[in-house]
């Protein structure tokens, strides 16, 4: 009943005065304000993670899309595919600032003054940080300082902080967070719906997020991306695959199913065959016999037969895929499982004990720890394979070992490029429905190297975007803020690269 009780009270900050009679039985008044406890509010916040419809329009849509993960013959709702100009890009931006950058702000507001909290303040902190590097990683410079300060501080037009100063901030706030967290101290129990607040899983989830923002400096800041990442990993990061951050859907409910899921069924995607299996994707997976490929996709029918798997190439509509090799047959393309990724309840995954292994042996193949890349690199790969279990799928220590041996082995005694090739490469593949990590990781390593498309009328020059545009009605709610931030990064368009992609 319990649990129960925090789910609906979740969704009553998720969805308003929709869950009316479960709120009654509970004896909240709906019509009446009332003061919200940080645990619905903190699992309301983990749910919102996930994403609703943005899921399927924003990390599908364009970041899969970006990536050549997945590919459509839309020109319209999934432009990611096609580099068409569009609000679609804006998306995440209006989903995240219109209830759960506000319901953050508030938590924080709580919890900053109690000190029994510690261990509630810091998970919360941590949340922040897995919240707001989603935006800024695909917006650019973003509000930040002052992002959801409308009710608390009377901040209606908030400024667009730099990236630059938001990596720092995010960078300290997970160390002072993970330092904080006290295993003796009040946790928020079954409220956080992850972690049930273990203490010490909060501080491998924090290091591991470190560790993921560290590397994402390599490029602007090397120096400072070495320095943080040793701090992670002395911190301790993500042990095994009971640390992965992910969440539990259960469903019916859009607010409780796989947002992705929830779309494909909803919209009848699945028939309609708008989203398919990049064939960029799906060639690579073939050539390295990954077991992983009958987990990851499937026919229409459910058909998951690796041998039947064909991926849709992007760039093309529906008149024009006709020509391409593969035919305008859109039934014989392959989709997301429909066994497996679709069924309501499948898991949403925000960070692993495979991506962190990845990240580990790239600190290793750089030489910034003594650490051997190709263990990490193994041990990447055995986790990934042993987390389909979430999705109902076994994957046999053979298979596992055949991919590893003859599949896709690591360059051991390879150049250093060779072996961020490998390891980025499979992090693509480990990042497969996190569509907005995968695109964020390609624009900082250049791996996979990826062939853009040039469909007419394209909005980038036949080049990959390189972030998400603003939403339009920025420009004439928070005009000025807009240009100086346009001003700072330089103009809102897909081609101009955010702080560390430069």
């Amino acid at each position: 009943m319990k649990q129960k009780t925090l789910y609906i009270a979740a969704l009553w900050i998720l969805l308003g005065t929709s869950c009316t009679k479960d709120l009654e039985e509970m004896n909240i008044n709906p019509n009446q304000p009332t003061k919200v406890e940080p645990g619905p509010l903190f699992t309301a916040l983990e749910l919102r993670q996930a994403g609703t419809s943005v899921a399927r329009r924003s990390n599908v849509g364009f970041g899969m899309m970006m990536v050549q993960q997945t590919a459509t013959t839309k020109i319209d709702d999934l432009e990611g595919d096609k580099y068409l100009p569009s609000e679609s890009a804006a998306l995440l931006f209006n989903e995240e600032y219109a209830v759960p950058v506000v319901n953050m702000a508030m938590l924080i507001d709580m919890l900053k003054q109690a000190p029994e909290k510690v261990n509630l303040y810091a998970a919360a902190r941590i949340w922040k940080v897995m919240q707001m590097h989603r935006l800024t990683d695909a917006y650019g410079d973003v509000p930040y300082s002052q992002a959801g300060q409308g009710f608390l501080q009377q901040i209606y037009k908030p400024v667009y902080d730099k990236q630059s100063a938001i990596y720092a901030d995010m960078l300290n706030e997970l160390e002072q967070a993970t330092k904080a967290l006290d295993p003796a101290k009040t946790t928020f129990g079954a409220a956080d719906i992850i972690y049930q607040g273990k203490t010490e899983q909060w501080k491998r989830l924090g290091n591991s997020l470190m560790l993921r923002l560290a590397l994402r400096l390599i490029k602007v800041d090397p120096a400072t991306a070495k320095q943080w990442a040793l701090k992670a990993i002395q911190g301790g990061v993500m042990q095994n695959n009971a640390d992965i951050c992910y969440m539990r859907h259960t469903g019916p409910q859009q607010e409780l199913a796989n947002p992705i899921a929830f779309d494909f069924q909803k919209f009848d995607l699945i028939r309609a065959g708008d989203i398919k299996i990049g064939k960029t994707f799906m060639d690579y997976l073939k050539a390295t016999n990954d077991p992983r490929l009958e987990v990851y996709s499937s026919l229409p029918d459910g058909n998951s037969d690796p041998s039947l798997q064909k991926g849709l190439p992007n760039g093309y509509n529906a008149s024009t895929i006709s020509a391409t090799p593969g035919g305008g047959d859109l039934t014989t393309y392959s989709i997301f499982n429909v066994k497996t990724i679709l069924p309501l309840a499948a898991p949403t995954f925000f960070i692993t004990y495979a991506e962190t292994e990845l990240m580990l042996a790239e600190a290793a193949a750089r030489g910034w720890t003594t650490d051997q890349a190709a263990t990490h690199y193994r041990a990447a790969v055995e986790a990934s394979m042993d987390q389909q279990k979430l999705y109902g799928k076994t994957i046999s220590a053979t298979a596992t070992s055949t991919y590893l041996t003859t599949g896709n082995p690591f360059p051991t005694g390879g150049s250093l490029e060779l072996q961020l090739k490998s390891i980025n490469e499979q992090y693509w593949v480990v990042t497969f429905l996190n569509g907005w990590e995968s695109y964020a990781n390609w624009r900082r390593t250049g791996i996979p190297q990826l062939s853009p498309v040039n469909y007419p009328g394209n909005a980038s020059g036949g080049t990959i975007p390189r972030r998400f545009t603003f939403p339009r009605n920025e420009y004439s709610t928070n005009g000025e803020q807009v240009k100086q931030a346009i001003a700072q990064q330089g103009p809102d368009a897909y081609t101009t690269r955010v702080w560390w992609d430069k």
